[in-house]
């Protein structure tokens, strides 16, 4: 959990900035309130209560507020707890005799899909995509979200390349006429080692069309946001970055949940109801 906690913070600052705002406001009001109500009118005992009493007393409320305040962070967030699969050699590799080994590492829930992959037995200083895609037959709503922030594939033999892309607009009338529409979105890549390994972590927070090259219809890199909900039947897929795009590695059964972050300014109001409480409590007192 600490490791998801951590990864909210670093990835909303916007979030990280409204937690330390209210701290900061905290401790500055507790501040004010002690001075006025312990503060000795002689100047020299002023002094001294200022430099020790006072200091400590303000670090003990602040404390207990940011210790909350994390608290509440937390409970907001989805517990997660991490989940690691070995991926499997894909049977209809396109190009000859499937290849390489691995294992993939992800939270079963969190702000977006994130964990760590380790590759082996790979084409030495090859570039390889990594793609998220959706099982329409077993989870048509993850599908769905997948391919709203990625791309659509109509599956159909006669057509060359086994299918044809489509686009938002073209998606629904495949639908309606029976086709499989597959959702897919092209995350990340990595470029073996002289070895045929690659070792990285990985975070969904944006939309390729190949590896490199944003997808054109989509939240430039960086800034795309994985829809909240439960994606219970996905695929994870390792695809060579050049034709015939061939995917040697790839894992069925991955399972995980997107929770919802919460908004900066809900953070802020409820910091600000907190801080209302403290100012209560030291005037009843």
């Amino acid at each position: 959990m600490v490791s998801v906690l951590f990864t909210y913070l670093i990835d909303s600052p916007e979030m990280t900035f409204s937690i330390f705002l209210v701290f900061l406001i905290y401790l500055y009001l507790e501040y004010i309130l002690l001075v006025f109500e312990h503060c000795p009118h002689d100047s020299a005992q002023r002094s001294a209560y200022f430099n020790k009493e006072v200091l400590m007393k303000v670090i003990h409320y602040g404390k207990a507020f940011f210790i909350g305040a994390v608290f509440i962070l937390m409970g907001s967030v989805a517990f997660a707890l991490p989940v690691t699969v070995d991926l499997v050699q894909n049977p209809d590799y396109i190009s000859g005799t499937p290849y390489g080994s691995g294992s993939l590492t992800y939270e079963s829930a969190g702000a977006s899909f994130m964990g760590s992959l380790s590759v082996s037995g790979l084409i030495p200083f090859f570039t390889y995509q990594m793609k998220l895609e959706g099982q329409p037959d077993d989870d048509f709503t993850a599908n769905a979200l997948i391919g709203s922030i990625g791309r659509w594939w109509v599956i159909d033999e006669t057509a060359a390349w086994g299918g044809y892309s489509v686009t938002d607009d073209q998606v629904a009338a495949e639908w309606a006429a029976g086709k499989t529409v597959l959702g897919y979105l092209l995350f990340d890549s990595f470029t073996a080692d002289a070895s045929g390994s690659a070792n990285l972590n990985f975070y969904v927070d944006s939309s390729y069309h190949v590896a490199g090259v944003p997808q054109p219809d989509r939240p430039a890199p960086g800034d795309l946001v994985m829809p909240a909900g439960m994606y219970d039947a996905v695929s994870f897929i390792i695809t060579e970055d050049a034709a015939p795009w061939g995917t040697p590695l790839l894992r069925r059964d991955i399972s995980f949940e997107v929770a919802p972050v919460p908004e900066p300014a809900t953070l802020l109001l409820l910091g600000s109801g907190l801080l209302g409480l403290a100012g209560f409590r030291r005037r009843k007192t």
